[in-house]
């Protein structure tokens, strides 16, 4: 009778302990349903470019500081390099993208969707591209950038419709002479 009792206690409290376990999975389920939209939205549309600078700026680290902690996990860059992956012009490789996770205490996957991310967002058209370039030769921020890369295009849209009205008065003398 004994051994009876001590198996229905034995399977009453794995039931219980079961039912424990369900209870915290749905509230770990329903925290992460409930996560701010904004946190959600944050890290889900991040670009890699944007993902390795913010990374970067919290630990206030330099350039140079990323570079020694990338030696020290056997991963070789220079400078240019990883300026390239912060304004987008190239992205580092996967064996680079498990260090930096192993760097910087974060999931390798967290890198790879920002990669993804970069794409999708259409990051590699050709002006984005052009302004990429400019940036990186000049040292101008991406918002700087962007900004001289659209007074450009307006101004050649002023400059270009002004020479087509100068165009046409000279047309238009040369019909009346």
């Amino acid at each position: 009778m004994e051994d009876k009792d001590i198996i229905k206690e034995e399977n009453i409290s794995k039931k219980e302990n079961n039912e424990l376990n369900d209870t915290k999975r749905e509230k770990m389920s329903y925290e992460e349903e409930n996560q701010p939209i904004e946190e959600k939205i944050e890290k889900e549309t991040r670009t890699m470019e944007e993902l390795l600078v913010q990374l970067r700026t919290e630990k206030n680290w330099t350039i140079f500081h990323l570079i020694e902690k990338l030696q020290e996990v056997g991963i070789t860059v220079d400078e240019k390099k990883i300026k390239k992956w912060e304004i987008g012009l190239e992205y580092p490789d996967l064996d680079t993208i498990y260090k930096l996770s192993e760097i910087y205490m974060i999931p390798s996957e967290t890198f790879i969707v920002a990669k993804s991310n970069s794409y999708e967002k259409g990051m590699e058209s050709i002006h984005m591209i052009f302004i990429k370039w400019f940036c990186y030769i000049t040292g101008f921020s991406l918002k700087i950038g962007y900004i001289s890369f659209y007074v450009v295009i307006f101004g050649a849209l002023v400059g270009s419709f002004m020479y087509f009205i100068e165009q046409a008065k000279i047309v238009t003398m040369l019909h009346w002479e």
